[in-house]
Parts: C-alpha cells; sequence; structure tokens
C-alpha cells in the first residue's frame, strides 16, 4: 500500500510540473518592426499590426455574429477576452491560452481548408473555446483566481478532457457552417478504414493519447465524434453539467467520470464505445465500394506510408512526396510499371504540392526567420533533376502553389499579411506579370492549362469554393458556380481540369471540361482518392486511402459520370444527427457598409507596445522562480510571494518573488526578459540571503580530506545581472541549424579570498597561514558564448535526430580580479544512426581548462569558474578541477516494447525505452586524476489522464555505478515542451 500511495504521489507531481510549466508559455515573438492597435467593445478587444486591420474588422463583424450563439449548450456565455492577430506567420492557426488570457489568431489562410473562409471557421471554433474556459472558471475555481490570479483558473481546464474541449469547439465550428469540418469525408477517413479494430481492446486509450506503432487519428476527430454522439443521444450538451458538477466538487479530482455517472449513467469508456459502435453499424449498412483505381504498389503492413501529390515525370515515371513513420519527407520517383521507386532528395516541411516542367521540381516550405518565432515564412523552392539537390529562391518568402507554365514560365501565389492573395506569372523574355485576386478571396490551389494558356485558381470566400482564371487581360473571372463543396489539388492539362471534390459525399477525383463547360467524376473509391494528376494517355495518377496510409494508384478515364451542380455535398459518410440552433456563418456577408459603420461605433486606437510590456497576470503564496521552471523544469519553492508577468504580444515576460526559508531567511528576486527586437535581453536581481563566500577550502579528490579556512561574518547578499542573446534560425530544407551567440555580466557582493595574503610552503605543497587570510567583497563576471547546431528532420518513431551535431565555446572572466583565472569550454555532441531505425548513437566531448589568474608553484590555481555541461553521472561539480579537464559520453538508446497500456484513463504506457551509457572523465590536480560511471537510463514515455499524443511526457529512471562513491540512482521528468 505504501509503495502504491509513492507511485500516485509521483505521479500526481508529474501532471502538476507539466500543468504548471504549460502555463508559463511564450507564443513568440512577431517581428519588432510592427506597428500595432487595438479595438475595444463590451465583449472582447481586438490587437493587431496595422497591417492586418482589414483583417481585424472582419474578424471583430464575425465575432458580434457569433456572440448570440457561441454559448449553445452551456449556462454561461464567452469570457470577455483579448483577440490578438499575428499575420506573419503561414503555419495557420488558433488557439486560447491562459497566462494571460487571450486568443491567438495566426491569419493567413489555412493551405488545406473546407468550403469556409479561414477567420470564420477561427471565430467558431477558438471563440467557443472562451465559452468553454468561463464555464470552468466558476466556483471554488474562480476563488483560486483571486488567491492565484490567472493561473488559478486554469485548474479549472483539468475539469474536461482535451479531447473534449477541442471536440466541442469541432462541433460549435461544424454547426456554424453549411457543411462543415465534421462532416468533411476526410474528417471520418481514418476511423472507417480502422473499422471495428478501434472496439477490440478492452482498454480504449491508444486512440486517446496515440501510438508509436501504427497512425492513430487526433484528438480533434476522437473529440468531435464522442461529442456528436452525445449531444444526439442525451438531446443536450452533457458537458455543461459535467462542468458545473466539477468546478463544485474539486475535491474530488476525477469529477468527470463522477459526473456522466451521476447524471447520464455512463462513462468516457462507454461513450467511446457507444459513439464507435453506431458509427461502424452505420457505416456497414453503406453498400461496400470497390475502388475503380488499380495501386501501383502496396504499402508496408508494419507502417503507415503517405503518398502524395504524384506529377507525371515521362510516360512511365512519375515523382510523388513519400513519408512513414520512420523517415521524413522526400521527393521519389516511382516507375508506374513495376512500382520500383529511387530517392530524389530528402526535402523541408511541405507548404504546398511540387509542379514539375523541363527537369526541374518546384515546391515551396515552410521556413522560421532567422529571429522572430512569430514569422514562419512560405519559401519557394526548386531541384534541377539531373542535379538532385534542392535550392531556394532568394527573396520569394511567401510564395504558395509554384505552378510551371509555357516558354518556360513559372507562376506562384503570393500572400500578404493585409490579407490579400496575388498571382505572380514570370516568363522567360517577358515581364512578370502580377494578377491581383479579389481581396479576401482565398486561394487553395492553381494549375496551368496549356489548351488555354491560362491560369487556374481554386479559391473560397463567403460564398463557398469555385475554380477561377484570369482572361488576357489579367481580369479575375469565374469558372465553376461557387458552392459549399470542398475542392483540392488543381492540376489541368489540355482543357481539362482535375481536382479533388467531395460533392458525392466521398472525396473522390474530378474532372472539369473546359470547351464543354461539364463537370464530371472519374473514380469510386473504397475509402477516398486524392490528388489527381493527369498521366500518359487516358489516364490520371491519384492516391487513394487504406487502412496503412495512402498509396499511388493510376485510373482510366473512360467512364465519365456528369455531376450536376449542388450548392452542398452529398451527407454518406456521417450518420444522422441533431444539428445545433446557431447562426450559419454561410450567411453571413461582411461588406464596406459594415465595416465603415464598425469604425464608426468602435474607435481604433494605437496599442502602445512600451507601458504594455508588464502585465500582472498571476501572483501566488510561495516563492519560486518561472523562468526555471520553463527553461531547466527545476522547481524550488519556498515559503512567500510572487508575481508573474507576460505581455499580451509574447514578447515580454518577468516575475518579482520574496521568499523565506530557515537557512538563508529572506531573499528578494526579481527577473525580466525581452525578446522583440530578436535579441533577447535578460535583466536579473537578487537580495538577501548570506553572502557568497569564495574561500580557499579545497577537497582532495584522492584523500576526501578537507582543509578548512576561517570564514568570516556574512551579510545579506546582493546581485545583479544581464544578458543579451542572439538566437538565430537558419532552416534549410532537410536540415536545421541554430547559431547562438551570447554575452553576459554579472555582479555580486560575494566574498573573495585575498590571495596576495598566502604563504605557501613549496616543499609541502600546503599554505602556512590558511586560517588568517582575509576576504574582499565583491566579484564581477563575465561570460560570452557561441554555440552551433545542425540537425536533420526527426520523423514520428524517432526519440532524436538520426543525424546531426552540437557545439559550445564558453568564455569566463573576472575582470576585476586578475586572481581570479579565466575559465574556458568546448562541447560538442553528434548524434549517429544506430543498427537498425529508430536506434540512435550519441558521443559527447567537453574540454575545460582554467587559464591565469593566481596559482601556487606546483600548477594549482585557487580561484577558478567550472563550466558543468558534460559531468559523468553519479558525480558532482565538487568532484572536479577545472584544470584540463576533459570528459567523454556515449550512450545508445533504442526502443524496448510498445506496451500500449496502463491503468485505464490514468497512465498509458506509450513506449519504454532503455538507453546504454559509459562517462570518462580526467583533470589535472595533484597529478591526474580520472573518474568514470556506467550503467542505463530506462525512459517511459507516457501519457496521463487520456492526454493527446501531443502531450506525451518521459519519465526517466538512472542507474549508474561510479567509480567513486555509491551507487547512483537518478529521475527526472522530459515534459512535451
Amino acid at each position: 500500500m505504501k509503495r502504491l500511495l509513492h507511485i500516485l504521489m509521483a505521479l500526481a507531481a508529474l501532471l502538476l510540473a507539466e500543468r504548471a510549466a504549460a502555463q508559463y508559455y511564450t507564443w513568440g515573438s512577431d517581428p519588432a518592426g510592427l506597428k500595432w492597435s487595438r479595438i475595444r467593445t463590451p465583449d472582447v478587444r481586438i490587437i493587431y499590426p496595422d497591417t492586418a486591420a482589414a483583417i481585424a474588422d472582419r474578424t471583430l463583424f464575425c465575432i458580434e455574429k457569433v456572440k448570440p450563439y457561441i454559448g449553445y449548450g452551456f449556462r454561461h456565455p464567452a469570457m470577455r477576452i483579448p483577440f490578438v492577430m499575428h499575420p506573419e506567420n503561414f503555419r495557420s492557426n488558433g488557439l486560447v491560452m491562459w497566462l494571460p488570457k487571450r486568443v491567438e489568431f495566426l491569419t493567413s489562410p489555412a493551405v488545406e481548408s473546407y468550403a469556409m473562409p479561414w477567420y470564420k471557421q477561427l471565430t467558431a471554433h477558438e471563440y467557443r473555446h472562451a465559452v468553454q474556459y468561463n464555464n470552468l472558471n466558476r466556483g471554488v475555481i474562480k476563488a483560486l483566481s483571486y488567491i492565484l490570479g490567472q493561473q488559478g483558473s486554469t485548474i479549472g481546464l483539468l475539469y474536461l478532457p482535451i479531447w473534449l474541449l477541442e471536440g466541442d469547439a469541432v462541433m460549435s465550428e461544424t454547426a456554424m457552417s453549411s457543411f462543415g469540418r465534421g462532416l468533411q469525408p476526410s474528417f471520418t477517413l481514418e476511423y472507417r478504414a480502422l473499422g471495428r479494430r478501434l472496439l477490440d481492446r478492452r482498454n480504449p486509450d491508444k486512440w486517446f493519447c496515440g501510438s508509436y506503432r501504427e497512425y492513430v487519428p487526433d484528438h480533434y476527430q476522437l473529440g468531435y465524434q464522442i461529442a456528436a454522439y452525445a449531444y444526439d443521444r442525451y438531446d443536450e450538451n452533457i458537458w455543461d453539467k459535467v462542468a458545473w458538477y466539477s468546478i463544485r466538487n474539486p475535491y474530488l479530482l476525477f469529477t468527470t467520470p463522477i459526473a456522466l455517472k451521476k447524471f447520464y449513467g455512463t462513462s468516457v469508456h462507454g461513450l467511446f464505445d457507444e459513439t464507435f459502435r453506431r458509427l461502424n453499424d452505420f457505416w456497414e449498412r453503406i453498400p461496400a465500394r470497390v475502388s475503380s483505381s488499380e495501386p501501383i504498389l502496396e504499402l508496408d503492413e508494419r507502417n503507415h506510408t503517405v503518398y502524395q501529390w504524384p506529377v507525371e515525370l515521362d510516360d512511365t515515371t512519375f515523382v510523388a512526396v513519400k513519408s512513414d513513420l520512420d523517415r521524413t519527407a522526400r521527393l521519389v520517383g516511382i516507375d508506374s510499371r513495376t512500382g520500383r521507386e529511387r530517392l530524389i532528395a530528402r526535402t523541408g516541411d511541405l507548404s504546398t504540392r511540387p509542379d514539375l516542367s523541363n527537369g526541374r521540381i518546384w515546391w515551396t516550405e515552410y521556413r522560421r526567420s532567422k529571429l522572430f518565432e512569430q514569422r514562419v515564412n512560405s519559401q519557394l523552392c526548386y531541384l534541377d533533376l539531373g542535379e538532385g539537390r534542392p535550392r531556394t529562391v532568394k527573396g520569394v518568402r511567401n510564395a504558395l502553389y509554384p505552378t510551371a507554365t509555357d516558354r518556360e514560365g513559372i507562376a506562384w501565389v503570393e500572400y500578404t499579411p493585409d490579407g490579400r492573395y496575388t498571382v505572380v506569372h514570370k516568363r522567360k523574355g517577358w515581364a512578370t506579370r502580377r494578377l491581383r485576386v479579389p481581396y479576401f478571396t482565398e486561394i487553395h490551389g492553381m494549375a496551368w492549362d496549356n489548351a488555354t494558356r491560362r491560369l487556374y485558381v481554386l479559391t473560397t470566400d463567403d460564398d463557398g469554393m469555385r475554380i477561377a482564371t484570369f482572361d488576357e487581360n489579367g481580369r479575375f473571372e469565374p469558372v465553376t458556380r461557387s458552392a459549399y463543396v470542398t475542392l483540392s489539388d488543381l492540376r489541368a492539362r489540355d482543357g481539362r481540369l482535375y481536382f479533388g471534390s467531395i460533392g458525392s459525399g466521398y472525396d473522390e477525383a474530378h474532372l472539369f471540361d473546359l470547351p464543354a463547360r461539364r463537370e464530371y467524376r472519374l473514380t469510386r473509391s473504397r475509402y477516398g482518392a486524392f490528388d489527381p494528376a493527369p498521366f500518359h494517355g487516358d489516364s490520371i495518377l491519384l492516391t487513394d486511402y487504406t487502412d496503412r496510409g495512402y498509396r499511388p494508384a493510376r485510373a482510366r478515364i473512360d467512364t465519365l459520370r456528369a455531376v450536376a451542380y449542388a450548392p452542398i455535398p452529398e451527407n454518406i459518410v456521417n450518420p444522422p444527427a441533431k444539428r445545433w440552433e446557431v447562426i450559419n456563418l454561410d450567411t453571413v456577408r461582411f461588406t464596406a457598409q459594415d465595416s465603415l459603420r464598425s469604425r464608426e461605433k468602435h474607435k481604433r486606437r494605437h496599442y502602445p507596445k512600451g507601458i504594455s510590456l508588464v502585465k500582472v497576470h498571476s501572483w501566488m503564496p510561495v516563492a519560486f522562480n518561472p523562468f526555471d521552471l520553463v527553461d531547466e523544469q527545476n522547481v524550488a519553492i519556498n515559503l512567500g510571494a510572487t508575481l508573474v508577468s507576460q505581455n499580451l504580444l509574447s514578447n515580454a515576460e518577468g516575475f518579482a518573488s520574496w521568499g523565506w526559508n530557515r537557512s538563508e531567511g529572506s531573499v528578494y528576486r526579481l527577473g525580466f526578459r525581452y525578446f522583440g527586437l530578436g535579441v533577447h535581453l535578460n535583466v536579473d536581481a537578487t537580495y538577501g540571503g548570506h553572502q557568497n563566500i569564495y574561500s580557499l577550502a579545497q577537497r582532495n579528490p584522492v584523500t576526501g580530506v578537507t582543509e578548512s579556512q576561517r570564514r568570516p561574518r556574512a551579510d545579506s547578499y546582493y546581485s545583479i545581472g544581464t544578458s543579451v542573446g542572439l538566437p538565430l534560425y537558419l532552416q534549410q530544407g532537410y536540415r536545421t541549424r541554430r547559431l547562438s551567440l551570447s554575452m553576459s555580466w554579472n555582479y555580486s557582493n560575494g566574498l573573495v579570498a585575498n590571495l596576495g595574503q598566502i604563504r605557501y610552503d613549496e616543499l609541502n605543497h600546503t599554505i602556512t597561514n590558511l586560517a588568517y587570510v582575509d576576504y574582499r567583497e565583491g566579484l564581477h563576471k563575465f561570460s560570452w558564448s557561441a554555440g552551433f547546431s545542425d540537425f536533420v528532420r526527426q520523423a514520428p518513431r524517432e526519440f532524436a535526430p538520426r543525424w546531426g551535431y552540437t557545439l559550445y565555446a564558453d568564455y569566463a572572466l573576472n575582470p576585476a580580479n586578475d586572481d581570479f583565472s579565466d575559465l574556458i569550454s568546448f562541447y560538442a555532441r553528434v548524434y549517429l544512426p544506430g543498427i537498425v531505425r529508430p536506434h540512435v548513437l550519441t558521443v559527447a566531448y567537453n574540454y575545460q581548462t582554467s587559464l591565469g589568474g593566481f596559482k601556487t608553484p606546483d600548477g594549482y590555481r585557487m580561484l577558478t569558474y567550472k563550466a558543468t555541461r558534460l559531468l559523468p553521472r553519479g558525480f558532482s561539480s565538487g568532484d572536479i578541477a577545472s584544470n584540463r579537464y576533459s570528459a567523454v559520453a556515449i550512450d545508445y538508446q533504442l526502443p524496448l516494447c510498445y506496451p500500449e497500456g496502463g491503468i485505464p484513463s490514468v497512465l498509458y504506457f506509450k513506449r519504454i525505452r532503455l538507453n546504454l551509457g559509459f562517462d570518462y572523465a580526467q583533470f589535472r590536480l595533484d597529478g591526474w586524476q580520472r573518474i568514470y560511471s556506467y550503467g542505463a537510463d530506462l525512459l517511459l514515455d507516457i501519457n496521463l489522464f487520456r492526454q493527446p499524443a501531443s502531450a506525451t511526457s518521459t519519465v526517466k529512471l538512472s542507474f549508474y555505478r561510479p567509480s567513486r562513491g555509491s551507487f547512483y540512482v537518478g529521475a527526472g521528468v522530459g515534459l512535451p515542451f
């Protein structure tokens, strides 16, 4: 019983540490040159760069339209919360965050999207989270916010699971559209292929927490299916009562299963089982479908493989993008007759599909800017097949859908932060044309047709999706009628447009005949057909889905099934369900008059970045350092109080604390960090406790004998420090490089032994007046460091880079005391592939030594700094000397097993790894001293309380035998951020 209690306490500590560290999370800074404005209404604040003013207007209009409906099913409406717009990040996203509370909008429309404008999707989804949080921030939880600030409110998030929060938000998004995200055929694609395998396990945690063995749909898909079934089954939003009960009984901890049992006589496991039994019963009643396409190759049964965007290379060969659980994205050439493939090149993270012409492949990749996390570009890239080396087109950083045209031309779509798309067309020997797209019309695909000599685009606006083109004069004109039918992956050739469509209720390949102005369906797939592209003869390339992934296939164009216009798709794969009584955002139109009325009603004001740097959002009746909590996962808590600050733009954070403990008394600490210039600026200060004393007392590492020195009475300690860091991210395709430069200064009133007073007996190698050496006050420390790393991208199953290295160099000195030795340190770590995937071998090396300063005739330096970047496991910094210190560590890590089970709903063991390690170090102190250790680490990849795959944590248990001292046993936690 005692052992079980200890285990439960350890798991509780892990959960609380993960939750606490997640609270103090910096979302990332926008470029410093942006000028910000704000709109304040009784319900929300919109904070946006001036470049995104029009996007802010439309978003506010949408928020006001959905406000009466966004709380549907909950007893409390959305909380008053600011919306912060980030317009320069192509990784489209949105999220609601605490500390401080705000809604983050990445306004660049998603590349792959359904037939609704991006700002409407974001509003319907993210604003729903503000409703959920407001219903959890009640009762005892609300009272905690007065004690702890906003971090007290975050405790309420423990009482509704993440999969439910996201599933309910997807329901909101779906209910507020004509044929939204939850109804898309691709949203159930993997579940339809899995079938009743979902119900084979007694413990369903795998479907909540993910797997390294096979692909598992994410928690958005899972949460939506359970939430939709529960609403249909009980004719109400059952999560309202669950939230209401939880916040009134938070001491019960596991309130979700208790509330479900109390009010509905069910459980999460029961809802999961009922949800997927009903879905499978429904899917099995649909007539079986046989794919009309022929697979070109079969997929590995032990993996989940994804082929995307096939494009013809010659009459028998095509190029596609391939990725799987073991390897990242790469371009491959595939022989359509034999299925044999060859690697062409490894790529970075693709943002849009490749195109090919005249022996050159074009595509775009996401690339983070060198300085700012919230500037993520979409970079134009190409590869000459004869060369095999990917290259980047300089100066083109906001490109999408590169498309080869005639006369060795190339066209692409540009998106700018003001929300406008432009098509850029460059042809050899011709002037570059820039074709403007109507404002707030999104582009989701582009193709060039050689017969009509025109560019065609897939567009989305308030009327849905359609295909459009540009006439000879560059005027934008529609080709098809708008509908709320999702279209994708546009290609063209010989007067025909090829694209994916969900019009039939499945994802299928479609064709639009330009001369006849008619649309046809080309395929009939079992689960879904994607990425159609013309191929040699009357056939197309495509990918079709199986339970092992997306495989390349070929279909003949011999039977054209005419498609009649319909404003929404057929709803085939989703069972009949009750709809929420909410607004349909597809009926909402934002006009110029709406913009004028909004600007008259809600005044726009400048957002002062300077005076908004400090925003105290939380406080605690204990003293701790939130920077250490996040950066080092180190929790040191004392009695006292702490104030925590982070501004809404996420470029400044700070804290102030007062703490007390028996040994030091009162200690005051202050820290502030600013990232808005790209350069990281840090300031810290401490007052209280005892002065640090740098004495001559030393421990002989051989005999263990300690010599004592008279120690003065210490006064209160104080220190102040500042540092400047320049982290440069140098992403390029398959590799990511990072250069980090930093400089810091610190001053404290520490007491340093006055070495000018000592008398040294050279015969006996001892100090004869050790007890009479005096001290002087004040210690300066200047330090410089430089680091460089180069890593390849990691595949989902990999736990470390297969190839890569890290280099660091550090130099520290005391400019005010010549007796203090300087310290120079070099560190390197190399990552190498193991025997088989995903095994990895790492080798690390560290060298450090002291330079200058006072030293005895036998070469011993009295006052030195120490670097502890690489210590043999089982030893501490007190066991070494910084005199020609060198160390090496060799580790070999491999997975042992994938249990995919545990204590249902509490603890899920996802993977167990073993790391075998050996450490060796030597240094000079009264001759050469050598120490070593060997042993192993057991690493448990786990998920607590059915948290999703993105929240997988690692518990590390270390067992090492050092060459001196007792057997070393250690434990640590690796958090997923």
